[in-house]
């Protein structure tokens, strides 16, 4: 053992960030050394929580994962409370949510830690929203209720992220994900610890024995939740749902559907499972169209109960009007119906033409401009074309195909308009940007491969003026980073430098020096810029970037930042 005065220089090296991540990485090569173990319980009390959910599986190391868990489910509130990312990182909670499914669903055991801490941190908002319902005397009290409100939303949605990790095959992070045996492993430990099992078998009086106990017992909710069960299992094992499931869930007569609308609206993956049915391409489309149609209703009774709580949510909640639900149900249904079929229309296409323009009457729409119209219009059908075109794009035969570059260029548009109208579109128009800028066509021309990556591009600098600064700059530093990777060369980091510096303009937060910063010191981006390539004009803006970044709200750690970037850039 050593001394507090000889284990000085262990202290130095746990200050410093890069002899931080050779400490965590040798405690995950050598995981019985008792010095490296005391090491990595050191970092994760200094707060370093991110740096070890990034480099190491946490399942053999409790206490620092119950350490992360509780400081990341912190700053996921802190940034629903008002932070757009967070600060100590500049992580955007699209990749803190990513790191936290990967880290909470390695194992059985972390995934259900994970929900437990969630479903307590929920029950206590519970617990505090009816104490402030009794006596909230001043207005202050219902701010901070609001303020914690938005907090336990993402915690919600956090739950739901872990629970569609380990129920959905393609979101399996790991390296055994393949196995059929372990994907079924993973689905019963999901739905045991889910609501769909614990409901119909949790006691009302714990002390009554289990067999004469009374049950939380609703014939017709089992037997909903039974029939979503068994359509995650044929998800989990990739085969297609079938119609006695489907008619399980659809309402029968007199029965409006809201009941399984809110059930579905509680497990979104369901939502998910149906869209891929209708969108995704090949051998996932249901080809029946009786079967189809029965998919396009509920994901349809799902948007009326999401229309519904929204309504009550915010305390404008309308006479209920059957004929008028009705109505609405079947036009939801029959845009989503006619989505997936212009979707298999154009995937056999050379090239659509895209539009942005809701209103035009075209007495003859091409296939394209039908899609476009339907996009912008629905919010599912504008999901559903997203994950079609994202698992078109992940297709090897698709790339290689002679129409790879003409078709990923319309479906590039496509998506841009998409970005606009739906919001919540934007982390998978970002995925599948990176996706196509991974992509190499040895029968597509260096020029027309360039104009198609340069779209991309394009693509990343609306959805960073639309706001998604820390999430495109973090994704696209970490790509410069990675060594041997060539899938954006130095014309392109000009290309993208170049567009970005027409697009900000100071004052800017300490945030975006940081993320930018970082960007912008990456060694293929300094090569790129320094070069006789990128023009004098340019170069004289990063200069007086630079300058604008010293008169930015300080911050600790910015000072050297910029220090660096005056190096390379004045």
């Amino acid at each position: 053992k050593l001394k507090k005065s000889e284990a000085v220089f262990l202290e130095d090296m746990m200050d410093s960030e890069r002899w931080r991540k050779l400490l965590i990485d040798l405690s995950a090569a050598n995981r019985d050394s008792t010095l490296l173990n005391y090491c990595l319980s050191s970092i994760s009390k200094r707060g370093h929580h991110r740096e070890i959910a990034k480099r190491i599986n946490q399942s053999d190391h409790f206490a620092v994962y119950s350490a992360m868990l509780a400081s990341e489910f912190a700053v996921v509130g802190n940034i629903a409370a008002g932070a757009s990312i967070d600060l100590d990182s500049s992580m955007g909670l699209y990749e803190l949510v990513d790191d936290l499914r990967r880290t909470c669903t390695s194992t059985s055991y972390t995934y259900l830690y994970a929900v437990e801490v969630s479903v307590a941190l929920i029950f206590l908002w519970q617990l505090l929203r009816y104490l402030v319902q009794i006596a909230r005397e001043k207005a202050a009290d219902a701010g901070k209720h609001s303020r914690l409100h938005q907090s336990v939303r993402k915690w919600e949605r956090l739950r739901e992220e872990l629970e569609s990790a380990m129920v959905d095959p393609s979101m399996s992070t790991s390296t055994a994900g393949s196995s059929t045996l372990f994907r079924k492993r993973r689905l019963d430990v999901a739905l045991t610890v889910s609501e769909l099992h614990q409901r119909q078998r949790r006691r009302l009086d714990p002390t009554v024995s289990a067999d004469g106990a009374e049950r939380n017992t609703d014939p017709h909710r089992d037997s909903l939740e039974t029939a979503l069960a068994v359509l995650f299992r044929f998800n989990a094992s990739g085969t297609q749902v079938d119609d006695a499931t489907l008619d399980k869930l659809l309402p029968g007569d007199g029965d409006d559907g809201s009941e399984v609308g809110k059930l579905m609206m509680a497990y979104p993956l369901a939502v998910r499972i149906l869209l891929g049915h209708l969108f995704k391409p090949g051998s996932g489309r249901v080809s029946s169209m009786l079967t189809r149609t029965k998919c396009a209703r509920l994901i349809a009774l799902s948007v009326l109960a999401a229309e519904t709580a929204t309504q009550a949510e915010i305390g404008s909640v309308k006479e209920e009007d059957q004929e008028a639900r009705a109505t609405e149900e079947e036009e939801i249904k029959g845009m989503l119906l006619t989505g997936s079929q212009m979707c298999e229309l154009v995937e056999n296409m050379v090239s659509f033409t895209v539009t942005s323009d809701v209103n035009n009457n075209d007495p003859n729409p091409s296939a394209g401009m039908k899609l476009s119209k339907l996009a912008l219009k629905s919010a599912p059908v504008a999901q559903g074309v997203v994950m079609w075109a994202r698992e078109l794009v992940g297709e090897p035969d698709f790339v290689n195909s002679a129409s790879y570059a003409t078709l990923s260029s319309s479906i590039l548009s496509l998506v841009r308009i998409i970005v606009l109208k739906h919001p919540f579109s934007r982390p998978s128009i970002l995925g599948l940007a990176l996706a196509i800028l991974k992509h190499s066509n040895s029968e597509v021309t260096y020029t027309r491969m360039k104009a198609l990556k340069e779209q991309c591009l394009r693509l990343l600098l609306f959805l960073l003026v639309q706001g998604e600064v820390s999430t495109v700059l973090s994704n696209l530093t970490a790509r410069l980073n990675q060594q041997g990777s060539s899938e954006i060369d130095a014309s392109l980091v000009r290309y993208f430098v170049g567009g970005l510096l027409e697009v900000i303009r100071p004052p800017y937060s300490p945030l975006m020096v940081q993320s930018l910063g970082a960007f912008l010191l990456a060694t293929k981006c300094t090569e790129a810029l320094g070069s006789s390539y990128f023009s004098k004009e340019n170069k004289a803006r990063c200069c007086q970037l630079v300058q604008d970044f010293r008169k930015s709200p300080k911050r600790e750690g910015n000072a050297q930042l910029i220090a660096s970037l005056a190096k390379y850039y004045e």
